[in-house]
């Protein structure tokens, strides 16, 4: 399973979850959810959720890129938890 670290900001309902500490080349929009930031290589630097409250065919939509196709329960749980601090 891949490494991160959520970053949940309660202020904007919104959470962030970083892979590496590259830098941003691009940022790409994976749904009305979720943006996904990609380095220079293509490679995910990090997910940003646009709001706590995301649907559960959000996965279906981030598991697109190839880093995240065997990251299904990964992302699952990431929902689960950005759903817990918005209180869903």
């Amino acid at each position: 399973m891949t490494e991160y670290v959520m970053t949940l900001d309660s202020a904007s309902n919104a959470a962030y979850i970083t892979f590496t500490d590259g830098d941003v080349d691009k940022t790409v929009d994976a749904s009305d959810y979720a943006n996904v930031d990609l380095d220079k290589n293509g490679k995910i630097v990090g997910i940003e959720f646009l709001t706590l409250n995301v649907p559960d065919d959000l996965v279906n939509s981030l598991i697109l890129f190839d880093e995240l196709k065997d990251e299904s329960e990964l992302l699952n749980k990431l929902i689960e938890t950005s759903r817990a601090a918005a209180g869903s």
